[in-house]
């Protein structure tokens, strides 16, 4: 069955301009607070945030950037 792509995610609105290159160069890179590198980690997609963290596998950074920048 085929899945049917949605746009009415309410965070499409919030993505910024980024490219499949830089969010692979990214996620090869290390996580901005514990350093850890890559691959497992998470890029924020938010406009104009450059965020780069761990995912559940480490510390889990880039849950808590998420949770922080939705204050």
């Amino acid at each position: 069955m085929p899945v049917e792509s949605s746009s009415d995610c309410p965070h499409l609105e919030c993505v910024g301009e980024i490219t499949k290159d830089e969010l692979i160069h990214k996620s090869h890179g290390q996580c901005q607070d514990c350093k850890v590198g890559g691959p497992n980690l998470w890029a924020c997609l938010e406009n104009t945030c450059a965020y780069v963290g761990c995912g559940e596998s480490h510390a889990d950074h880039s849950t808590v950037h998420s949770q922080v920048s939705h204050l």
